[in-house]
């Protein structure tokens, strides 16, 4: 039984790098008390536009939630504008006095994290992650012209169009190279130091996946209306295509709610473990399976089926790492197999595989 933890000191993801939309129709959070993990964060602001009762939000690094931490604050004490500022959404010559401001709310730890590393929030919050920079840097290595050809497709007006500009002209050889490259086991593992790779079978096709997932973007969603596209095709959000939690609507609601947002610092089976039984109504767990084997989820698994009340919803993402989908049946859980199916066709955040599991064995 073995898991990974991602370096402790570092924030790997600091933007939205999913579609909340989906975990929202699968839980149906309203009133309800949801388990999330935090990675940015953006995954419990935007559950708490749902209007849960409670949303406890967990991650095993301490650096996600000194992120998180500092967005809670935010929204809790700035304006919209400041906000923007904060995050990096509008530029700002004086974040560094906007960041002072905010410690002055978080707790020690987080104070004690972002002293030490307040560098990281010179350009915003929103693209300081490790994952963030490496779609930056991606763009650039991708050339003047793929450059181009991503900022027509970011442009284009209908679906038809989309997939025309994406069969004649950006599927080419160097396309299927460049995928090829970026399923490199070796680039995850030294480059990006990346310790979930580990877990990915070693018959899993990682290029046909990606180009698969690709070209069903291209077909079936219109790239230009889908914040997770701008940020890989671009690096960064259009100010007009934003995830929810990041709009000035999103604000307004999110303060009003953020006392229902509880974070801690811990790992998924110890906060399961230490949870009183049949005490949760939900839960949404993104692609914690990256980053353990099929063993230690089904000791997840043998948790939830314990802490969930009947009827519970289990939301999972799942990104290279595919093993562990039928788990849920070993412990009580029924699979709704056509949703999951809804949910990988329909994510804007193309690239990932759902398990939607039901609690109703107690």
């Amino acid at each position: 039984m073995t898991a990974s933890a991602l370096d402790q000191s570092t924030i790997w993801y600091s933007a939205s790098n999913e579609d909340a939309q989906s975990e929202i129709g699968a839980l149906k959070p309203e009133g309800k008390k949801i388990l999330t993990l935090t990675a940015s964060g953006s995954r419990a602001f935007e559950l708490l536009l749902a209007d849960p009762s409670e949303v406890i939000s967990i991650d095993q690094n301490p650096a996600q939630t000194a992120l998180a931490e500092i967005y809670a604050v935010a929204y809790k004490h700035f304006d919209y504008d400041a906000f923007c500022r904060l995050t990096g959404l509008r530029q700002d010559e004086h974040r560094s006095a906007l960041l002072d401001e905010a410690l002055r709310h978080v707790s020690s730890d987080t104070e004690r994290f972002w002293r030490a590393n307040r560098n990281q929030a010179a350009g915003g919050l929103l693209y300081c992650g490790r994952w963030e920079s490496f779609l930056r840097r991606f763009r650039q290595w991708a050339g003047s012209r793929r450059r181009a050809l991503a900022d027509e497709l970011l442009h284009t007006h209908d679906l038809t169009t989309q997939a025309l500009l994406w069969e004649t002209r950006w599927d080419n050889w160097q396309w299927r190279l460049l995928l090829r490259v970026i399923a490199l086991r070796g680039l995850w593992r030294h480059i990006l130091r990346e310790p979930g790779i580990s877990y990915v079978p070693d018959d899993f096709d990682m290029t046909g996946y990606a180009r698969a997932r690709f070209e069903h973007l291209a077909k079936n969603l219109h790239i230009p209306e889908l914040p997770f596209a701008w940020l890989v095709f671009n690096g960064a959000y259009h100010p007009d295509i934003l995830p929810p939690y990041l709009t000035q609507k999103g604000h307004a609601l999110i303060a009003q709610r953020i006392e229902r947002l509880t974070l801690q610092t811990t790992d998924l089976r110890s906060f399961l473990t230490s949870a009183p039984t049949a005490s949760l109504d939900g839960a949404s767990l993104s692609d914690y399976a990256s980053y353990c084997d099929e063993n230690e989820q089904r000791a997840v698994w043998r948790e939830l089926a314990r802490t969930l009340r009947c009827g519970a919803v289990v939301c999972e993402r799942k990104f290279f790492n595919k093993t562990g989908a039928g788990l849920p049946g070993e412990f009580g859980f029924t699979l709704d197999e056509a949703l999951e199916d809804v949910l990988f066709r329909q994510d804007g955040a193309w690239f990932y595989s759902f398990v939607v599991a039901r609690q109703v064995q107690k």
